[in-house]
């Protein structure tokens, strides 16, 4: 007899097609947990911990956010390292800046962002304010990115938001005529946006690309990609996009559209925007791709008639015609004057301030037309521009009342005062000026199938010329680095006036980074600017503090008599510094200072300096002057000139003696302080006139100076001293040669 098959019961049965539907989401969720356990694909959110420790109390821009946006190029661009406090205080005012590669600051480093200029300047107006303005713009993004920031940004309780942006909006990530578009369906790319926080989607789309770019290498016979070619030319798609086509007006459908929805979303938060007019180079560029289009000149003709009434001084219709050849061009790397009434009229539908800098960069510009005086090739400023635009921002900050119902205007100085101590040098503008003769070498300010070639014949001349080449090909040789080898080589050269203003464009570009700080106080100690030096202790306190910083601070506030605030920081540096004498000497006469005795006598008794009785009012001076001179001698028994030199100068300033005088000239000379050299050695051979050796030194000194009258006068003094006397340097012949 035949076995019956045993049936499911009904809940059984319904138990398994649940577990059948189910199936392949539990294993996709499966998938997306293995993944997140192995961390793939890094962590994408916009904001991390600092990564070191003394700033793990801040947020800090992510530099691998590019990762959401770039899949199909092999670099990608990066935001500024920017920190702001996790727990923002009662006293603080946040700003972010959102844009693309104008807002952080190419083709300088992130010294000279608006954002950046900005953040100084309101924290010199408002002293009393924790100012923070956090930059997150990246190279070739466009609104899509900032649109899918909003949420991350509005989370932090920004008290305002700046925008400059649509220069990329054709051309950025996912716009309508980019390499790393998704199509031209906005729904479809906010999905992506969504999407791409889960980590099996980012394996997909990772996957995707790799298989495109295999295709493309073996379709090409190549990896297609032009080593040369810059960013600006590997991110265009669509070369052609002509004035009023279908294709151009999705791009500006696509501005706004993604625009209004930043809007909506601060508005919501009671959260202010500072949208900003576009500029860019409409007298000095002429047009990329020039094409008929319906009834409009090609762009190179409107740009002809614009330079023609330009030369004949007719500058309202030039203005007219060079606008309109921007505009025309069907290349679009610049903002057409339709997207500034875009944002113009954004700005009153939101009652959203619109940052007029049009007009700002025209009060610089001859006639009033913007050109090379601020923009260094079509679009980007140069520093003069950065500066503009930051002092743009500003006035409509004050315009609005933000912060403070009232500024202090005194406190408002004119831009330029802040650009003539601001943390850059000459290597700011080569290494810049470098970065935009290559971008003039390539397309499209050159043939589309051109190699670039402009670096092929660049020699360089000096050291200054090395390092800014090496920034521009050595992709792990920054603009920081940079700075700081420059730094080291004046230091080498004894320029440390020079050493101090390239570690100090170090920290303004990277501000929380403490040895920036460390290597800048040290210059300045070496020239005894001693108050600046203090400023800048302050400043890097904001960040931490090293052993080194410790040690300085609590130096400098023992020498102005303030002991017991000095006490704090050189405990601090004595616990990580504990065999360094000055520490320990300056630490127990504080100890003395604020009447804690028993402390200063067991520091002098472990370490062997002088007792001195507690109830003595012995001056101090005498020991801490030998002490210096005792260290400052074993530094010159050892060649190290540099650390004797602070030694020997606080030495003397609390008891200049023949001594002091002698070796700081000697010094002096031998750093190429000629000048001050000549100073001290005069006052030796005053105290005692029978010292050969310094005559000798100074005498060559004043050859240096090319003062004839003076070296000879020594000369003769020489001759009296010691007739016949050698002459290792041929004083009597560079004498006669002057």
């Amino acid at each position: 007899m035949a076995r019956s098959k045993k049936q499911l019961g009904p809940r059984k049965k319904t138990l398994f097609y649940v577990i059948l539907v189910l199936f392949p989401f539990i294993v996709l969720l499966f998938i997306e947990l293995f993944l997140r356990l192995f961390h793939y694909g890094g962590n994408l959110d916009l904001f991390i911990t600092g990564p070191e420790e003394q700033i793990a109390h801040y947020w800090m821009c992510n530099p691998n956010i590019g990762e959401r946006y770039f899949f199909r190029q092999n670099t990608r661009p990066a935001p500024p390292k920017d920190l702001f406090l996790k727990e923002k205080p009662e006293n603080g005012y946040r700003i972010f800046a959102l844009g693309g590669s104008t807002t952080a600051g190419f083709p300088y480093g992130y010294n000279l962002m608006f954002p950046r200029i900005l953040n100084y300047r309101l924290s010199e107006i408002f002293p009393e304010h924790h100012i923070e303005v956090v930059n997150t713009a990246m190279s070739a993004v466009n609104s899509y990115t900032l649109y899918d920031f909003m949420d991350e940004i509005l989370a932090q309780k920004p008290d305002a938001v700046l925008i400059y942006a649509g220069h990329n909006e054709f051309y950025g990530a996912l716009g309508v005529g980019s390499l790393e578009s998704l199509g031209r369906n906005p729904k479809l790319i906010y999905l992506y946006l969504k999407l791409q926080r889960l980590k099996i989607f980012l394996l997909v789309r990772n996957v995707i690309g790799s298989i495109q770019k295999t295709v493309n290498k073996v379709a090409a016979g190549s990896d297609n990609i032009d080593p040369s070619n810059t960013l600006m030319a590997r991110i265009v798609a669509e070369q052609n996009i002509p004035y009023k086509s279908e294709l151009y007006e999705r791009g500006l459908k696509q501005f706004e559209q993604n625009m209004r929805g930043i809007l909506e979303k601060a508005r919501a938060q009671a959260v202010p925007i500072y949208l900003s007019e576009l500029v860019s180079n409409i007298k000095d560029q002429a047009p990329f791709v020039s094409v008929k289009q319906d009834s409009f000149p090609t762009a190179k003709r409107a740009f002809d008639i614009g330079r023609k009434l330009l030369t004949q001084g007719d500058y309202q219709d030039a203005r007219i015609a060079l606008f309109l050849a921007k505009d025309l061009d069907a290349l679009r790397f610049r903002a057409t004057e339709e997207m500034n009434d875009i944002i113009h009229r954004l700005g009153q539908e939101y009652n959203t301030p619109v940052v007029p800098m049009q007009a700002f960069f025209e009060a610089w510009c001859e006639h009033q037309l913007i050109g090379n005086e601020l923009i260094l090739e079509h679009l980007h400023p140069n520093i003069k521009g950065y500066f503009v635009m930051a002092d743009a921002f500003l006035n409509t900050l004050r315009e609005q009342a933000a912060i403070s119902a009232t500024w202090d205007t005194s406190r408002l100085r004119p831009w330029e005062e802040d650009l003539t101590n601001w943390g850059l040098t000459a290597l700011d503008t080569v290494a810049a000026n470098l970065s935009i003769t290559y971008l003039k070498g390539g397309w499209p300010f050159q043939p589309a199938m051109a190699h670039n070639h402009m670096l092929d014949n660049y020699h360089a001349r000096t050291r200054l010329d090395s390092i800014a080449l090496r920034i521009m090909v050595d992709s792990n040789y920054s603009e920081v680095v940079g700075h700081l080898d420059m730094g080291e080589y004046y230091e080498q050269q004894g320029q440390y006036d020079k050493a101090f203003l390239e570690y100090k464009a170090a920290y303004y570009i990277i501000p929380f980074e403490l040895q920036f700080y460390e290597k800048a106080v040290r210059a300045l100690l070496q020239q005894q600017r001693i108050n600046e030096a203090y400023q800048i202790l302050k400043l890097s306190f904001k960040y931490g503090s090293t052993p080194l910083t410790n040690k300085w601070m609590g130096q400098l506030l023992a020498r102005a008599n303030y002991f017991a605030q000095a006490l704090p920081y050189l405990e601090r540096a004595a616990t990580d510094r504990v065999d360094d004498k000055e520490i320990l000497l300056d630490l127990a006469l504080c100890y003395e200072k604020t009447g804690q005795f028993e402390k200063a006598h067991r520091i002098r008794q472990q370490h062997g300096f002088a007792v001195v009785p507690a109830d003595s009012s012995m001056d101090p001076k005498p020991m801490i002057y030998s002490a210096l001179i005792k260290k400052a001698q074993d530094y010159l028994g050892e060649g190290n000139y540099q650390q004797a030199m602070p030694l020997l100068r606080q030495a003397h300033e609390i008891k200049p003696t023949l001594f002091t005088y002698k070796w700081i000239g000697l010094l002096y000379l031998h750093f190429g302080g000629l000048k001050e050299g000549v100073e001290y050695l005069e006052k030796v051979i005053e105290m005692q006139p029978d010292d050969f050796e310094t005559y000798y030194n100074l005498c060559h000194a004043y050859i240096k100076l090319e003062n004839k009258q003076r070296a000879g006068a020594l000369l003769s003094a020489m001759e009296k001293l010691r007739p016949q006397f050698d002459d290792p340097q041929n004083l009597r012949e560079l004498y006669e040669n002057l």
